[in-house]
């Protein structure tokens, strides 16, 4: 008995890093097996796109994006998955990658705006991401308001304007809004 206590305690360490590698790589099988169906659900010709990684920014799977004007601020509500091992890399290493990557996504600050557009992040975790950006829009001065065209970092599958509870506009596998977007005061 006392030698096969001795065998098991030399071989301990071995063991620990077999079980620790284990468990590493059973996040990568698990999210193999996941992303499976999403790539079969695709029979419309809208999700094309997607299918292809278009809604793709690095790690970061777009589903949606959704501003809600506040006269010449928005607050966005940005919608994607990660993969579950992504997601404990970020619990481990912190949020500030994840961070990077959605204003990617948005492209904000925009370019030559840098000084007047202030972003701030409300909540952020692996499913979504809340933010606030300060001047993403032009006052007309007249009661309206103009947002910039604008390029994103990737499609967004689902693009969503909410004004006020009556003005809602909805575009879907958009990449770039080449005219803009005009609105009165809410």
């Amino acid at each position: 008995i006392v030698t096969n206590s001795r065998t098991i305690m030399r071989f301990y360490p071995v063991l620990c890093i077999l079980t620790a590698l284990m468990f590493l790589t059973l996040p990568v099988s698990a999210a193999g097996t996941l992303s499976l169906p999403f790539l079969t659900a695709v029979e419309s010709e809208d999700y094309v796109s997607l299918a292809n990684g278009e809604n793709r920014y690095g790690y970061l799977q777009v589903q949606s994006v959704e501003y809600t004007m506040k006269n010449m601020d928005a607050e966005i509500v940005v919608t994607y998955r990660i993969e579950p091992w992504i997601s404990f890399l970020v619990y481990l290493f912190g949020k500030q990658d994840l961070k990077k990557r959605v204003l990617g996504v948005l492209q904000y600050p925009e370019k030559g705006y840098e000084s007047i557009q202030g972003v701030e992040f409300t909540y952020v975790n692996s499913d979504y991401a809340v933010l606030t950006i300060s001047n993403a829009a032009l006052d007309n001065q007249d009661n309206s308001y103009w947002i910039r065209p604008h390029s994103f970092g990737c499609t967004i599958p689902t693009l969503t304007f909410i004004i006020n509870a009556d003005d809602i506009k909805t575009f879907t596998n958009v990449k770039d809004m080449p005219k803009g977007i005009g609105y009165f005061r809410s």
